[in-house]
C-alpha cells in the first residue's frame, strides 16, 4: 500500500480526536441542528474518529470504483440516538468532495480521469467509519463530477442539506401551486432556521421562482440569531418560537405574522410540541411536509384532520435527478449558496463543541488542509 503524509497541525488535532470522549455541557441543543430545544445537557462524543496515525494507509482501489481523495466534509452530527441527547459528530459523513486518486482496473468505458473534481453519495452505513483522507467508492455511479464553476466546498454540501431540502420544496410546490390559483396569498412555514431551513429559502426561490409575490416563506425557531440568519437570506417573515412563552401566546402571534394562518408547514423538527403546534396554525386543506430529527411520539386526532382536509407527509429523498438539477442550478448561478464557513479539519473540536452551544450560525465545512474561509449572502 501507499502510504499518505499528514501535516504536524493535522497530526496533532487527529490524535486529540481519537482521544477520550468531551462532555459539553449546553442548554440549547438536543437532537435537530435546525431548530434546538431546551436540554439541560449534551454529550459530545468523538470516539468514532478511530486510531490516527502519523502516516495514514492509501485504500486499496476498488477493481470496478474509484478512489477518491478527501477534500470538504460537512461537519455531519448523528441526530438521533437512543437518549436523545447525545452529539456524535460523523466522520467522513454524507456531505464529501475531492478529487479523483485513481482508478479501478476494472472501470472500463468510463468518463471520469484522475484528478476529476467530484462530491460522493455515499451508503448510509459509510458515513460514520471514521475520519479519511482517501475514500474507496465500489460503485461508481455514487461518484458525481462537479463542474469547475462550482466550488468544492459548495459540492460538498449538495448531497446532504441541498438535497433534503429541494426534496422537501419539490413536494410542497404542487400544493403551493394548486392553492395559488383560488388564494391571493399563500404562506409557507418553515420550522427550523438552520441549514436545512436556509436552503429552504434560497430552493423556494428557485423551485418557486422569485415572481410569486403571493407565496411567502416564513421561518419560526426559538433562536434570534438564526432567525437574524434567516430574515438575511431573504424570508418574508421571521417568527421567534421562544418556549418560555405561553403555547397560546406562541400560537397567536404565528398566526399574526402569517395573516390568517398558514398553508404548507416544512416542519424539519418534528417533535410533539412543533407537530402540535403546526395543527393549531394549519389552515383547511393545510399540508403538513415532515422530515423530522426527534425520535418522540405525539397523538394526531384523525376526525380534525380529516374534517379540516388537512394532509401529513412524510418528506421523502432525494433522487439523482434532483441532485443534478442542483449541481447545475448553482453552475448557471440560478440557485444562490446559503451561507457557509471553512474550518481546517484540525479545528474538527472546536467546531462541535461551537454546534452543540449553538455558536455556529453558518453551515460549518471541513478543509483537509488547513484552510479558512467563508460565503455570506446579500439579499440586499
Amino acid at each position: 500500500m501507499l502510504k499518505a503524509n499528514l501535516n504536524q497541525n493535522e497530526i496533532a488535532a487527529l490524535r486529540r480526536l481519537a482521544g477520550e470522549p468531551q462532555i459539553i455541557q449546553s442548554q440549547d441543543f438536543i437532537q435537530s441542528q435546525d431548530y434546538v430545544q431546551p436540554s439541560s445537557s449534551s454529550l459530545l462524543s468523538s470516539s468514532n474518529f478511530g486510531e490516527v496515525h502519523s502516516s495514514m494507509p492509501i485504500p486499496d482501489t476498488p477493481v470496478e470504483g474509484v478512489l477518491v481523495k478527501v477534500e470538504y466534509s460537512g461537519a455531519c452530527c448523528a441526530k438521533n440516538s437512543a437518549r436523545g441527547k447525545r452529539v456524535t459528530p460523523q466522520f467522513p459523513g454524507n456531505e464529501i468532495s475531492g478529487t479523483i486518486h485513481e482508478i479501478g482496473n476494472g472501470l472500463t468505458n468510463s468518463n471520469y480521469s484522475v484528478g476529476d473534481r467530484v462530491m460522493i453519495i455515499p451508503d448510509e452505513d459509510k458515513v460514520n467509519t471514521g475520519y479519511a483522507e482517501y475514500i474507496p467508492v465500489e460503485d461508481a455511479a455514487k461518484v458525481i463530477q462537479v463542474p469547475n464553476s462550482v466550488p468544492l466546498e459548495v459540492a460538498a454540501m449538495l448531497p446532504g442539506d441541498a438535497l433534503n431540502a429541494y426534496a422537501a420544496v419539490n413536494s410542497a410546490k404542487p400544493h403551493v401551486d394548486k392553492l395559488r390559483k383560488v388564494k391571493s396569498n399563500v404562506n409557507v412555514l418553515v420550522v427550523g432556521g438552520g441549514a436545512l431551513g436556509l436552503w429552504t429559502l434560497k430552493l423556494s426561490q428557485y423551485l418557486m421562482g422569485r415572481d410569486c409575490s403571493n407565496v411567502r416563506v416564513m421561518v419560526a425557531d426559538n433562536n434570534i440569531e438564526r432567525l437574524m440568519v434567516a430574515q438575511d437570506h431573504g424570508c418574508s417573515d421571521i417568527i421567534y418560537w421562544n418556549e418560555e412563552d405561553h403555547e397560546q401566546y406562541i400560537v397567536e402571534r404565528t398566526l399574526d405574522a402569517c395573516r390568517g394562518g398558514v398553508d404548507v408547514i416544512i416542519d424539519f423538527v418534528g417533535s410533539h410540541r412543533t407537530m402540535q403546534r403546526s395543527l393549531k396554525v394549519l389552515n383547511r386543506e393545510g399540508l403538513i411536509l415532515v422530515g423530522g430529527n426527534s425520535t418522540t411520539e405525539t397523538c394526531i386526532p384523525l376526525n380534525a384532520l380529516a374534517a379540516k382536509q388537512q394532509s401529513i407527509m412524510g418528506i421523502q429523498t432525494g433522487n439523482l435527478n434532483q441532485l443534478m438539477d442542483l449541481i447545475n442550478a448553482v453552475a448557471n448561478n440560478t440557485l444562490e449558496v446559503p451561507e457557509y464557513k471553512v474550518f481546517p479539519v484540525e479545528d474538527a473540536n472546536q467546531v462541535f463543541e461551537d454546534i452543540c452551544e449553538n455558536r455556529m450560525m453558518a453551515r460549518a465545512i471541513f478543509k483537509f488542509g488547513t484552510q479558512t474561509s467563508s460565503h455570506t449572502v446579500d439579499n440586499q
